[in-house]
């Protein structure tokens, strides 16, 4: 804690200050970059339409003109005098000649001469004399020198022996056929290497093997053969498989020829039946029929046996429920098929308008000549009224049987029924209406 007597460091400011006063600038705009500094800043430096320049030259003054040397507009050199330097005359040409031929390149190489480097050639050589140093390769020849320099017949002189034996503990250098000696001190151990035997010596050596194998009565530790029962024999030759024939089993021999068959005759008791049979079987008529229980049950209680009358009935509930009205308000939940659904030939050939999401209920439910007017009004057919009164009297007469039924099943009041026609009929009588007009044959 600050002691009282002791002033605070720093810049005394108002006390009830707060963090929006310090953020909120005076004048109400943002205070600029100094001068001195701005020529640091990268937004100043590379700001557009100025000229980069280096913070150490931003004060500088510009000079003032164009900058560069400036070239003479006429009487200087031009480019076919800058390339075309060397002259073409005689007198031109021997002037820088003589003004060259103290250069040092021009003395040591001489235009159209060779190259001097200062040798000094004898008298008549390569001229009257060849290069080189004469040598009698025939008479070298001749006295076998070259075959003596690659097959030396001389024997090389005897080498110091302990060179040698320094030579063979570097270098390892044995020769041809030399065995190899480690100079053992063999008198230490009381071993004379050309006499000992070194190994392992057996107490009881076999001798003259090969000639007691062939000769076994030459040995005395065989035993003398013995002779031992026949019974032996006997089970030696019935337990003991021999190679390339059977075992004997000890039934002795019997009369039988060469063209004897063991086993038992295939067909014992004359013709029997074949594979063929056994597969597809032999039965006959009677065997053939179907069973007693083919399509119908045995037991008693389960027998689904048809009334008298109900022969062609057909049991169940059929799949497609036209026996039932449809329902005004069908839920989401009800997948029943009532009959109003497309079947295999709506799918493959949709009906008209199918792609708009009309059905083809909408084309045939009767409606009164009030809600068909204005159908035919929305749709864009401007008919008069005339031609609608005419074409909804031919087609109100044409479904005056099929409103009367629907007025019916409706439990509708007596009297007589309001008149109906449907969207599909009232286009057939309009069209009706103008082939009788143009006096043609109506499409349909």
């Amino acid at each position: 804690m600050t002691q009282p007597q002791i002033p605070p460091a720093g810049i005394t400011g108002r006390m009830d200050g707060s963090a929006r006063d310090a953020l909120t600038w005076s004048g109400g705009q943002r205070p600029g970059t100094p001068e001195d500094i701005k020529k640091y800043r990268q937004s100043t430096v590379h700001e557009p339409g100025r000229i980069v320049r280096h913070p150490g030259l931003a004060d500088d003054p510009l000079p003032d003109g164009p900058f560069g040397v400036k070239s003479a507009a006429s009487g200087g050199q031009s480019i076919s005098e800058a390339l075309n330097n060397y002259p073409n005359s005689e007198l031109a040409r021997w002037k820088i000649e003589q003004a060259e031929q103290n250069y040092a390149s021009s003395v040591r190489e001489p235009l159209g001469r060779g190259y001097v480097r200062g040798h000094v050639v004898p008298p008549g050589l390569g001229t009257e004399r060849p290069f080189g140093v004469l040598y009698d390769a025939r008479g070298k020849d001749l006295a076998r020198q070259a075959a003596t320099v690659i097959f030396p017949t001389d024997r090389p002189a005897e080498e110091d022996p302990q060179a040698r034996s320094l030579y063979l503990r570097s270098h390892a250098d044995f020769q041809p056929g030399e065995q190899r000696r480690r100079d053992y001190n063999w008198n230490s151990a009381g071993i004379d290497p050309a006499q000992y035997r070194f190994g392992l010596t057996d107490p009881n050596p076999q001798r003259d093997g090969v000639k007691k194998a062939l000769t076994p009565a030459l040995d005395p530790e065989l035993q003398p053969p013995r002779v031992l029962p026949k019974l032996h024999e006997d089970y030696k030759a019935t337990a003991t498989d021999f190679l390339g024939r059977p075992r004997a089993l000890g039934t002795g021999d019997r009369p039988l020829g060469p063209g004897h068959t063991f086993g038992v005759p295939s067909m014992r008791k004359g013709r029997e039946p074949g594979v063929g049979e056994l597969l597809t079987g032999k039965y006959g008529l009677a065997e053939q029929g179907p069973d007693a229980d083919l399509g119908k049950s045995l037991r008693e209680g389960f027998r689904n046996l048809p009334r008298s009358g109900d022969e062609q009935r057909a049991f169940g509930v059929p799949s497609i429920r036209t026996d039932v009205r449809l329902p005004k308000l069908r839920s989401v939940a009800n997948s029943q098929n009532y009959g109003n659904e497309p079947d295999a030939g709506a799918v493959l050939r949709p009906p008209l308008a199918a792609d708009l999401g009309i059905s083809d209920e909408a084309f045939v439910a009767l409606r009164p000549r009030g809600e068909l007017q204005k159908l035919v009004a929305e749709a864009g057919l401007e008919l008069g009224e005339e031609e609608f009164e005419g074409a909804w009297q031919l087609a109100a007469e044409a479904d005056g049987v099929g409103a009367a039924a629907a007025a019916n099943a409706t439990g509708g009041a007596g009297g007589e029924p309001e008149p109906r026609a449907c969207i599909d009929t009232f286009f057939r009588a309009r069209h009706h209406l103008l082939a009788q007009t143009l006096q043609i044959e109506p499409p349909f």
